[in-house]
């Protein structure tokens, strides 16, 4: 009985390690690196770069944020 416990925690042990390989990156519908490529449809293939959205998407937060203060500051 005992050997066959130290079997299957011996499996299960070499199973874990067998199954934490390397982590994959992120990728987009067209297989891109999320945050490291981008779409070329020119080429038709990914290149090196980030995506000219991601700038705007982070920049327009912060100043709705601030719009709101200014509006609550007017209304005082």
């Amino acid at each position: 009985m005992r050997l066959v416990v130290v079997a299957l925690s011996a499996l299960a042990l070499a199973g874990l390690v067998a199954s934490s390989g390397p982590a994959t990156a992120a990728k987009t519908k067209m297989g891109c690196e999320r945050g490291k490529q981008v779409w070329n449809a020119t080429t038709g293939q990914c290149v090196a770069g980030k995506s000219k959205y991601a700038k705007v998407a982070a920049s327009k937060a912060p100043k709705k944020a601030a719009a709101k203060k200014e509006m609550k500051k007017d209304a005082k």
